[in-house]
Order: structure tokens, then sequence, then C-alpha cells
């Protein structure tokens, strides 16, 4: 008969195990993010490869568990997850960056194989072995299956939201890491060192120490921060945004290595192209707005520039983060109201109107399909000044397959009954190396844009649009979110460490 107290202790192990499970599925997600973004496509790989290493763990854990030093092997199997958690930041940058030179959809496949398959396919091996474990008579084997699945399941359920809420927030994805597989590596301890085999548990401490040691180093970004929405980075560079200019000291925000503000260091000023473009393009068409509504904080240089001319502006930012380093890192302008809120929520609790709406929520490479619906449009709307605007960014495709999104949101805009001109940002002949800036007004525009688009928009055939019970935009827009991932961080971005 198996003792009470090593029963609880193998059922400790198994919800321990069901735990790290989860959080390294996030952990693991939050990883590549820097590399590959949030896609659809990353998403899908992320929970394909974790499913299929469970799989090929429950398989194999199921033949090992017929060996007669089956314990054995569970505690080793155990040993060798936490210690692969452990040394995983020590190499992941550098092959995830060698596997972001080719095309998007092996390296997500390859980088998500070499980030989470090794710890995924050991601990889903973990489960049949510990029902071996528990086991006496072939007629408890259902039932200790059922405890030890139900008891993982409820570890996973706790260790979700205990990683996603406080440790990637609080301790980034190094730390949080560590605290998992030290958690993870507590039974394989104690079993050892029971049996007098100190030399296992070794092997843990050292990879635990170098941990630390590469944890501790210092790096030239100013602040880094993981959290649910991503990895978030602040850079002082010398950079050069076009062939035109030179190099210069600049800030810059990046979100998943993608950026999302930049500053120059001496004047102070934005250097994203598409924030001149829309002052040019509210002179041309002589607007003074007076209130203004951002959707989508950034660094709050765009929040700025707006305050620079006097008007007053309303921020909506759902990532805490960005708020802060707005203030400490870009001198956000004081007078900017802050609502900290998901956008499309924010809408029904505002009850002024505006002169301008610009929605900037590109988030990496991808834009949140729930902003973008018709309904969301109408309720835009509604909070717009009959001469008012509404300016939102978009990829700059086309042509193919990669112009459905586009089209897509096109469709949706005039069915929410607003006009609209597409004006390009970047190269104006390379798609890949281009935006759209879509302003759009209640009654058509009648003068010409500054960069006005000047290519026909192609004929998207049957209608369709972009609502809140089917929201097909961010699939619509999953291959020019790929795409253009690959061509902005081969052409662009650096990679930094974790």
């Amino acid at each position: 008969m198996i003792a009470p107290g090593k029963k609880r202790f193998l059922f400790a192990l198994s919800f321990t195990e069901g735990g790290a499970v989860m959080a390294t599925e996030l952990i693991g997600a939050k990883i590549l993010a820097p590399y590959f973004g949030t896609s659809l496509y990353v998403w899908t790989c992320v929970m394909a490869l974790t499913l299929g290493g469970l799989a090929g763990g429950y398989f194999f854990g199921g033949k090992l568990s017929q060996k007669v030093n089956s314990e054995k092997i569970l505690f080793t199997t155990v040993l060798f997850a936490a210690v692969y958690m452990c040394i995983l930041p020590f190499f992941s940058p550098l092959f995830l960056s060698l596997a972001g030179l080719t095309s998007l959809i092996p390296a997500v496949l390859i980088g998500s194989a070499v980030v989470l398959l090794p710890p995924v396919f050991l601990m889903g091996m973990v489960s049949p072995l510990l029902i071996k474990s528990l086991t006496e008579k072939a007629e408890e084997s259902g039932k200790r299956a059922g405890e030890v699945y139900a008891i993982s399941t409820v570890g996973g359920i706790l260790f979700c939201f205990l990683t996603g809420f406080y440790l990637i927030p609080q301790l980034g994805l190094q730390y949080s890491l560590l605290l998992v597989s030290g958690l993870l590596v507590i039974f394989p301890v104690i079993y050892f060192i029971k049996g007098k085999n100190y030399f296992s548990t070794l092997i843990y401490f050292v990879c635990a120490a170098g941990l630390i040691y590469s944890a501790a180093k210092k790096t030239n970004s100013v602040y880094v921060s993981e959290g649910l929405l991503g990895k978030l980075e602040i850079r002082d560079d010398l950079y050069q945004f076009s062939t035109n200019t030179e190099r210069e000291p600049c800030r810059l925000l990046l979100m998943n290595n993608v950026i999302q503000s930049a500053m120059s260091l001496k004047t102070g000023e934005s250097k994203l192209e598409y924030t001149s473009l829309i002052q040019k393009n509210l002179d041309t068409l002589g607007k003074k707005p007076k209130n203004v509504l951002l959707l989508g904080l950034g660094g709050g240089v765009l929040a700025n520039e707006f305050a620079k001319r006097n008007m007053l502006v309303t921020a909506v930012e759902l990532d805490p983060r960005v708020v802060e380093v707005a203030k400490d890192y870009f001198s956000l302008n004081k007078g900017v109201e802050i609502i900290q809120d998901d956008a499309r929520h924010a809408l029904y609790g505002i009850n002024k109107k505006f002169d301008l709406v610009m929605l900037d929520l590109f988030h990496g490479e991808t834009t949140p399909s729930h902003v973008l619906s018709v309904e969301s449009f109408e309720r835009l709307k509604s909070l717009l000044n009959e001469d008012g605007l509404i300016v939102l960014n978009t990829y700059g495709y086309l042509k193919d397959k990669t112009a459905e999104g586009n089209l897509i949101l096109l469709n949706t805009l005039q069915k929410a009954g607003l006009n609209y001109k597409i004006c390009w940002v970047g190269d104006k002949t390379h798609e890949d190396f281009r935006n759209f800036e879509i302003f759009c007004s209640i009654e058509p525009i009648q003068q010409n844009l500054v960069a006005q688009l000047e290519e026909k928009i192609p004929d998207v055939g049957e209608i369709v649009i972009n609502t809140d019970a089917k929201p097909v935009l961010e699939y619509a827009n999953a291959r020019a979110a790929k795409r253009w991932r690959f061509e902005y961080l081969r052409n662009f971005v650096r990679m930094t460490p974790l």
C-alpha cells in the first residue's frame, strides 16, 4: 500500500507539473513575440506544438511506465524539464534571431519547436509515469488517471492566472522561468537526496546560478518590461528613418521589437513620418481641432505634438506600462487626459464630442479587430463633430490576397456611413515598406490630400465587412501581418536579448 505521505507528494508533483505546462506555454509565447509577433500564425503554432508535445509525452511516458525503474525515470524526467526551462534564456535569443532570417512560418515553427517542444514533451511524460507510481491494482488505474489529470488541470488553471497576471508583469520572462522551474525541481531534489543521488541535483543548481548571472547583466536598453501585451522596450540609439536623412540620436518605444514611437533626443519631436503627414493634411483641410481623441497612446509623442497646437487631448491606453514610459521617458504633456482602458470599451464611457479621432492601435504587426468593426465605427461616428475627422493607419497592401484585410476595412468604413481618402507614408512604390493613413469623415472630403493615393482600389467583389458577430479582419490580415513583420524585422530593427 502506498504511504499517505508519498501519495500527497506525488499529487503535489502532478499539480505543479500541470501548472508548469501552462506557465511554459504563456512564457514561451512571450519569448517568441519580439521575434515573430503575436499574430494568428504565431498563436496557432504555439498551441499546436504545445498540444503536439503533450501528446508525444503522454505516449512515450506511457511506454516508459512499463519499465521496472519507472519511478526513477519519472523524477529524472522532471529534473530534465526543469533544467531545460532554466537554460532556455541562454540560447533562445541567438537561435530565434537566426531562425528569423528565414520566411516567417518556417521560422515560427522552428522557434516554437525549440522553445516549447522539449519541456512540454518532458512534462507530458510525467502524468502516465505518475499514474503508474500511484497504481497498485489494475482496477485502480482509471481512478488514479482521473485524479492525476484533474489535479494537473487545476494546477494549470491556477498557474495560468498566476503567470499571466503576476509573474510575467512583475518578474519578467527570465525570473518567471526560474521560479517555475525552481518549484518543479523541488520534487526530484527531494527524491534524489533521499536516494543519496547528489550529482543529479547539482546539475540544476549550476544551471540556475548561470541564469541568475545572465539575468543580472545589464543591457543597452533604457527600459525593458514583460507583460501580458508583450515585451515593451525603450532604446536610445542612433537611427536613420529614411535614405534622405542622417543617423541621429533617437528614443524608440518598441512593442515586441516593432517601433511604436520615435522621438528625436535633440528636439523632442516625432521622427515617424505619419505624424507629420497628419499635421500637413489638417493644414491642407483648414482644420484646427480643439478636442482630440487618441485611441492608443504609444510613447505619447503624437499626443505631445497635438498639445503643442493647443489641442485638448484625451488618450485611451490599455497597457499601464505604456502610460508609465510615456510620462517617464517621453515627457508626456501633463495636460493630456489618460483613460486606462480597452479602446472599444472606453468608447461607451465617453460622452463628449471630438473634432479629431486618431486610431493608433497597431500592437506590433496586429490590429484589434473589435475596434475596427462596423459597430465600433458607428460609435466613433456618434462621438464625432459634424465636420470632424477619423484617422487610422493600416498596411500598405492593395494587391493579391495580401490586400484582403484592407479591402474589408474599407468596406466596413463605408458600411458605417463614413467617407474616406487614403494617403501613403514610406515608400510609395513598395508595398512592404509603406503604410496607409486613412482620413475618414461624415461628409465627403473635397480637397486633395498630401500624399494622397492615386492607385485604383481593387474591386473586392462580394461585400465582406468586419462586424462584432463575425470578426473577420484579423484572419483576413494574417498574410499582410506575416509579410510585413518579416520585411520589417529584416530591414529596420536590430534584435536584442530577452
